[in-house]
């Protein structure tokens, strides 16, 4: 029971859900059901700013609407969460500030793209997150502003003096 709260704190705490509490509500004033799940947050509830308080009781009402699969899978997804390092926490949080940022019609085609990734068989989603991961080295170890080239592209870009390339030669009357 203690992981189903500890989950449901941390996912309220990443969640953003607009309030507008003035004044925050006593512990003692909270429905038992959610005193229960919000357990671990008594000690220091009181102290807690007003809107915080109203995002973990909306959080705690969002967890018992949650299906018993439903409640599982978000507690798979915590600890996989609570696994990572802190700084691939940090760049999916960003990652994810981005997308917010965008308008709707951006963030639609993101999700779009996204699905079709993830119908995509493993193997193909394994090679594209490495060709991903590769780029991203090379644009990380070159300069600030210039992109790097694919190996052997410049030598397939037609110009004079390459090998192999004959500079274009016109027709009299053209």
């Amino acid at each position: 029971m203690k992981i189903y709260r500890l989950t449901f704190l941390l996912l309220s705490l990443l969640l953003t859900i607009p309030a507008s509490a003035q004044e925050g509500v006593a512990w003692d004033d909270l429905p038992e059901d959610l005193q229960q799940i919000l357990g671990p947050m008594q000690p220091q509830w009181d102290d807690l700013p007003p809107l915080r308080q109203e995002r973990l009781q909306n959080g705690a009402r969002r967890w018992q609407s949650l299906s018993p699969d439903q409640q599982g899978r978000v507690q798979d997804q915590f600890r996989n969460w609570i696994q990572r390092p802190p700084g691939q926490r940090e760049v999916i949080r960003n990652r994810f500030e981005r997308f917010q940022q965008m308008d709707p019609e951006r963030q639609r085609a993101v999700r779009d793209r996204f699905e079709r990734f993830r119908n995509l068989p493993e193997e193909r989603q394994v090679e594209l997150r490495r060709r991903f991961e590769e780029a991203q080295q090379r644009r990380q170890a070159s300069p600030r502003g210039q992109q790097p080239q694919r190996p052997g592209a410049a030598d397939r870009m037609p110009g004079p003096g390459r090998p192999g390339v004959r500079p274009q030669q016109t027709r009299p009357g053209r």
